[in-house]
């Protein structure tokens, strides 16, 4: 005979399956999350620290716009999207980033890049740090 009676068994799958999903959700993002000028601290490609990288910029405006000078086509202010944790760039093709982690002040963002995948810790930018011309 269990120790466990059929109802409390229900319960205590019904609470792990709640439990896991709960655990894989992120708080979802918003535009106003990310508005200003973020600048890479670190880069990843395929898990390795690369320097490439260094000097990458993005901008998210007010009125939906990013602008980056990462390699992914003209660095021009292309409109984007947000949804839950990804961020959709309308470039031609469209740039799709994963929020991994974010603060007021840090991002961390997972893209993947002819067929390798990318990660990039960005931190943002203070007045005394933004070029005049964006100010």
């Amino acid at each position: 005979m269990s120790p466990f009676s059929p109802s409390a068994l229900c319960c205590l799958t019904t609470l792990l399956i709640w439990g896991c999903d709960y655990a894989e959700k992120k708080p979802e993002i918003a535009a106003a999350d990310l508005q200003g000028r973020w600048e890479l601290t670190r880069g990843f490609r395929n898990q390795r620290e690369t320097q490439t990288l260094i000097g990458t910029y993005f901008l998210f405006s007010a009125d939906g716009k990013l602008t980056t000078n990462l390699p992914i086509g003209i660095e021009a202010p292309l409109p984007y999207e947000i949804a839950q944790n990804t961020i959709r760039h309308q470039t031609s093709p469209a740039t799709i980033y994963e929020v991994l982690q974010h603060t007021d002040s840090t991002l961390v963002l997972s893209l993947s890049l002819r067929g390798l995948p990318f990660e990039l810790h960005l931190r943002r930018a203070t007045a005394d740090t933004v070029p005049e011309l964006l100010q």
